[in-house]
C-alpha cells in the first residue's frame, strides 16, 4: 500500500471516529439534560388571574393569585423550585425591559384553592411625587386604563385577557386621575 492511500484511509478513520464520539456525547447530554427541563409556565393552563398593586411612595405592591386545575396545579407542585424560578425571572425580564426593577419576590402555594400568589414590589414606576407609569403592566395587554372602572381611588379591570378570566385592582393613597397608562393624583 502506498503511503498517500495510508494517510487517506488514516484520515477518514479519524473523521468517523470523531463524528461517532461527538455523536455518542450528543445523545448522552441530550437525555440527561432532557430529565431536568424545567416545566415553563407559558405551558401550564391558567383559569382564573386576579392582580393587585397597591402605591406607597416610591413602590408598588404587587400580588397575583393565579387559579389552576386540578392536573396544572399538581404539575406545579412537582416542580415548585423550577415554577418558582420561572416565574420571578419572567417578571424580572418583563420588568427590565421597562427599565423597572423587581424587590423581594415571593411565590406562595395554597393546596386548599389550587392558586400560586406571586408577592413582590416594583421599583421605577413612579415618575413623580404623587404619579405612576403602568406602561410596563399594560405593553403586552390588547387594552388600557380606560378600560378600566374608575372610582376615587382604585381602577378596576375585570375581564379575558388570552382566555382568561382576569382582574386587575390599582390601589392609591389619594384621589386620583387618569389617561390611557398614568395615574396622578387629582
Amino acid at each position: 500500500m502506498n503511503r498517500n492511500a495510508l494517510y487517506f484511509l488514516t484520515t477518514i478513520a479519524l473523521i468517523v471516529l470523531g463524528i461517532s464520539v461527538i455523536s455518542c456525547k450528543g445523545k448522552n447530554k441530550k437525555s440527561t439534560t432532557y430529565s431536568r427541563v424545567p416545566q415553563k409556565i407559558e405551558s401550564l393552563i391558567l383559569f382564573k388571574d386576579s392582580i393587585n398593586i397597591e402605591a406607597e411612595g416610591k413602590i408598588l405592591h404587587y400580588q397575583e393569585i393565579s387559579s389552576w386545575d386540578e392536573n396544572n396545579f399538581s404539575k406545579i407542585l412537582n416542580n415548585k423550585n423550577d415554577f418558582i424560578s420561572n416565574k420571578i425571572n419572567s417578571f424580572k425580564k418583563k420588568l427590565r425591559k421597562y427599565n423597572r426593577n423587581i424587590i423581594n419576590p415571593k411565590v406562595e402555594f395554597n393546596e386548599s384553592t389550587k392558586t400560586t400568589t406571586f408577592l413582590c414590589d416594583v421599583q421605577g414606576a413612579r415618575y413623580s411625587r404623587n404619579s405612576y407609569e403602568f406602561h410596563w403592566l399594560l405593553g403586552d395587554l390588547p387594552f388600557d386604563l380606560y378600560q378600566f372602572k374608575k372610582s376615587k381611588k382604585e381602577l378596576n379591570y375585570e375581564g379575558k385577557v388570552n382566555n382568561v378570566i382576569t382582574t386587575i385592582r390599582l390601589v392609591f393613597p389619594f384621589a386620583i386621575t387618569h389617561c390611557h397608562e398614568h395615574v396622578w393624583q387629582k
